[in-house]
């Protein structure tokens, strides 16, 4: 199996540099943009999914739509790959947090969840999850997961063997797509065929 594991595109609240966690948000038209270039690279390259799971968040939804061509109404919604809850810090800005629930970014190796969030522990069981059904399940071809920015830096975190500290070491950037070989329930990161937007589409 190759799992292709997608971040959504931008949103408003993205390019204004706020916390969205588990609120309903839009693209917008970078996003937008972005994820009709992953659908020509996909495209071009014959890549098409066996499955399709996503995140339950619309941003999520409808960059699978964008990207594959294929209505939700054919997605497995999968709750494991929704954003981390950020709480009471939702839809607050990264300069505006504060104190130990605010050093997600700084020092997450510490990070406390405010007031409704959620830990990065559970993120992480959840990431975990996914995986290992993804690995039990052992079916071959291409299936894609729509997931969110600290989710998936968490999948890599695991999957690399990292500490907490190290969960910001590598950039995941709006409809980034990382690539995972499962072969023999052994699941690696495929470096050479990542898909990076985000650079191209501002």
């Amino acid at each position: 199996m190759r799992l292709y594991v997608l971040r959504h595109g931008q949103t408003q609240l993205n390019s204004e540099r706020r916390l969205q966690g588990h609120m309903q948000t839009e693209l917008n038209d970078v996003g937008i943009a972005q994820a009709e270039m992953v659908a020509s690279i996909l495209n071009d390259n014959g890549i098409k999914f066996d499955r399709i799971y996503s995140s339950p968040l619309e941003r999520a939804i409808r960059t699978g739509e964008i990207a594959t061509g294929v209505s939700r109404e054919r997605f497995v919604i999968d709750h494991n790959l929704t954003e981390i809850d950020f709480g009471i810090n939702e839809g607050r800005k990264y300069d505006e947090l504060q104190g130990a629930s605010g050093n997600i970014f700084l020092s997450p190796e510490t990070y406390l969840p405010p007031e409704g969030g959620e830990s990065l522990e559970s993120l992480l069981n959840r990431m975990k999850h996914f995986l290992e059904r993804m690995r039990d399940e052992e079916c071959e071809g291409n299936v894609l997961a729509v997931s969110h920015g600290t989710a998936i830096h968490m999948i890599l975190l695991y999957l690399r063997g990292m500490s907490l500290s190290e969960l910001w070491t590598e950039h995941v950037g709006n409809c980034n797509v990382t690539v995972i070989d499962i072969d023999d329930r052994e699941m690696k990161i495929r470096d050479d065929l990542q898909i990076a937007t985000d650079s191209c589409i501002k």
